[in-house]
């Protein structure tokens, strides 16, 4: 099938396969070529061929691109039209090639990290996911991300400020989405190193919540709460926001891959 797509469809453009295999068996290695990890990669593909499966195979790296770039693929792309490229292809060859991978596990995260990460949504799960990409250490993070440790994308108001500058700015902008008064309580899923929090405490006046499973981000965040004189303004709770109880005036969750346990608490504002 392959081999199909490559002479018809894309003529410039080889294949390596998980087995070191190359598709066509002559290509040159310093030819524009896919490499695909995995079979799941064929599976994934063959059962739902769209944008969001090639972008999330993209992603996860179980798809790549050898001796070129996505816009050297584009200057290759062939000039003809698609229902006129797809009318050469072999529609016998190609089904019986796809029916081969109807029952091949598509993989996904999970099966790139091995046992180290779990793709359901426990608390168990969570705790482990967390734990693999969160506990590194917290020296290891201070490498390259901004004083505040904000790990999420930065406001950047003016093309000339800093890194440090974007941040602020992004949790300043958080907080006036959000409407924050003094007094109110304010919930942050996932709160990371304490970032948010504490500006929100500090700069707006509201009693500040932060939950998350990591315990290095944990720690750092206890520590920055003490140092900051914020302890009867910010409380930290080490465990999965799916079990946080209580009730809210406001609410934050930023840049994080929710469970879909729902969680026992009350929401009147959300900020994503």
């Amino acid at each position: 099938m392959l081999a199909n797509i490559q002479a018809h469809i894309l003529p410039n453009v080889g294949f390596v396969l998980w087995d070191n295999s190359t598709v066509p068996t002559d290509l040159s290695p310093d030819a524009l070529a896919f490499v695909f990890a995995d079979e799941g990669v064929v599976a994934a593909l063959v059962r739902r061929l769209s944008f969001h499966t090639f972008l999330n195979l993209w992603v996860t790296a179980r798809i790549d691109l050898r001796n070129g770039s996505l816009f050297d693929l584009a200057a290759r792309r062939p000039k003809e039209r698609g229902k006129a490229l797809v009318k050469k292809l072999d529609k016998g060859l190609v089904l019986a090639t796809a029916a081969k991978f109807l029952f091949v596990p598509r993989g996904g995260l999970a099966a790139i990290r091995g046992d180290k990460a779990r793709a359901d949504a426990s608390e168990a799960a969570n705790k482990a996911n967390v734990h693999y990409h969160y506990d590194l250490s917290n020296a290891f993070y201070e490498l390259f991300l901004d004083p505040e440790m904000v790990y999420t994308c930065a406001y950047f108001r003016d093309w000339n400020n800093d890194l440090a500058t974007a941040q602020r700015d992004k949790l300043d902008m958080i907080c006036r989405k959000l409407r924050l008064r003094p007094g109110e309580s304010f919930l942050d899923i996932s709160c990371g190193w304490g970032a948010l929090v504490c500006h929100a405490a500090q700069y707006y006046g509201v009693r500040a919540h932060g939950v998350t499973l990591s315990e290095e981000q944990f720690a750092y965040a206890r520590e920055k709460v003490a140092r900051l004189g914020l302890e009867d303004k910010v409380t930290l709770e080490l465990r999965d926001y799916a079990f946080v109880q209580g009730s809210f005036d406001k609410i934050a969750s930023i840049g994080m891959s929710a469970s879909p346990i729902k969680p026992a608490i009350s929401r009147r504002s959300i900020a994503c």
